[in-house]
């Protein structure tokens, strides 16, 4: 709080040892005001006003930034169900007879039914098959040496698993992420199958590895497509902290870990270096260093921002604002995302009209009673860091009103990224970087199969066949 004109002339009629008393006191209570607001924004902090990951919400239910639709909870109307239904060509019948009348306990088993009444179950049957394979050894008559047939591919060693357990296991390990050890209790108890833990690293590992010409048809499909979702998390791998990077869209996802967190391991990576369409991030400054690409701005993240403004500020701004784009949202959804151009520049006119307030409730402040031998930037608080960034990248935060290919927020990433944090909420780390990178080549691999509507154990029962999809020519 800046003292009054009147009360500043007075403070300057003092002596200089009064002036300083009295601005040293001044820069304390400023200090002390800006620590108060900033402690008390970190108590109310949560997953709805900030960049706080869910599990760290306290125990009350958060407010949600959805809004209300109006619709019914439940399936709409149009919604392809999976209802259990019927089998027209049933496995197996089993007939139950009708010996003696319900009613008068006659014998009846003599007469013939005049219809049946039918009921099906659905179960799976487990059982364990062991295959041998033989192939002749002959001795030429004409050279005397000995020839014999080649073993099929998966038939290489006297005894091995086959595909499809080796499928069942990886999904159950890399696709639910159930941990090596009770994996191999899981597989003697159900399958009847004895395996030790180090063989089911290894079972993931062939799988990972034939998964290299995958990988490489996955990454050019993302430099080509016309808009890519990047995102990073934290992840420990080997009792250190390292970066879970990923790049994905509407029908590929490649994650990959790095011991860096900006543009070096962007560039190693080398999938935003090589792209042109738009970027969709979360305003992670090293992102702005690839210029041959555009950029949008999540404006989930936006909202957050704004929502910890408007709980711990009350800024009318803030909450206009948040209305506005929620508004831009639902009308270009209503729209097909195919927004009109005039009501596009009218909602652009609104967005700086807005802005025009935030500064008036966020002066930036030119101190006169700080002290001149403070060095170093004046802090600004969120709000005026937010409405700074807000002026500065308004193109690529409206760019999902302009362009209806570009998403309003950058939840594609989140969802792809998110099975990496599950299994680090389970797991707590990765014990090798062999594992890590192991996990993030088939966690990109499923993830790629379910866009395509391609099951988990499908996708995998072809890469452990030796035939891994989505292996085609890069060129």
């Amino acid at each position: 709080m800046h003292p009054l004109p009147e009360i500043l002339q007075e403070i300057r009629k003092c002596s200089k040892k009064l002036q300083t008393y009295f601005e040293d006191i001044h820069a304390e209570n400023e200090r002390l005001r800006v620590e108060n607001a900033q402690l008390h924004a970190r108590i109310n902090s949560n997953s709805t006003n900030s960049d706080a990951p869910p599990s760290s919400n306290p125990f009350k239910k958060p407010e949600s930034l959805r809004v209300k639709t109006g619709k019914k909870p439940g399936a709409q109307a149009g919604h392809k169900g999976s209802t259990l239904k019927t089998d027209k060509n049933p496995d197996k019948v089993v007939r139950h007879k009708v010996c003696s009348c319900s009613h008068c306990g006659r014998d009846i088993s003599e007469h013939k039914a005049y219809k049946h009444k039918k009921h099906q179950v659905i179960d799976v049957k487990v059982t364990r098959v062991v295959t041998e394979h033989q192939t002749e050894v002959k001795c030429c008559p004409y050279c005397g040496k000995q020839t014999f047939a080649t073993f099929p591919y998966g038939a290489g060693h006297y005894v091995q698993y086959g595909p499809c357990y080796s499928a069942m296991m990886v999904c159950f390990n890399q696709g639910n992420h159930i941990p090596y050890d009770r994996l191999s209790k899981i597989s003697k108890d159900i399958f009847g199958i004895a395996i030790s833990c180090g063989t089911l690293v290894n079972i993931v590992k062939r799988c990972a590895g034939s998964l290299k010409g995958s990988m490489e048809y996955i990454k050019d499909q993302l430099k080509r497509s016309p808009v890519l979702h990047v995102d990073e998390t934290g992840i420990r791998v080997n009792g250190k902290n390292h970066w879970l990077h990923n790049a994905s869209s509407n029908k590929y996802t490649y994650v990959k870990t790095h011991l860096k967190r900006g543009s070096i391991a962007t560039d190693d990576i080398g999938i935003l270096a090589s792209f042109k369409g738009v970027a969709v991030h979360d305003f992670w400054k090293s992102y702005y260093n690839y210029t041959d690409c555009s950029h949008a701005i999540c404006n989930a993240h936006i909202l957050r921002e704004l929502n910890g403004i408007i709980e711990n500020s009350k800024q009318l701004w803030a909450l206009r604002m948040k209305a506005l784009l929620i508004e831009i949202n639902k009308q270009a959804n209503a729209c097909l995302r195919y927004l009109p151009t005039s009501k596009a520049k009218k909602y652009e006119a609104r967005y700086g009209k807005i802005l025009v307030m935030a500064d008036k409730e966020n002066p930036i402040k030119k101190d006169i009673m700080q002290k001149r031998h403070i060095r170093g930037r004046i802090p600004r608080s969120k709000a005026r860091n937010l409405i700074d960034r807000m002026k500065l990248y308004k193109n690529d935060i409206l760019r999902f009103m302009y362009d209806p290919n570009i998403p309003f927020d950058n939840n594609q990433a989140e969802r792809d990224i998110r099975m990496s944090k599950l299994q680090q909420k389970i797991s707590g780390c990765f014990r090798s970087s062999d594992g890590n990178e192991a996990f993030g080549k088939i966690r990109s691999y499923i993830s790629t199969a379910s866009k395509h509507e391609i099951s988990m154990f499908e996708s995998i029962y072809s890469a452990m066949s030796g035939n891994p999809l989505f292996a085609g020519d890069t060129s």
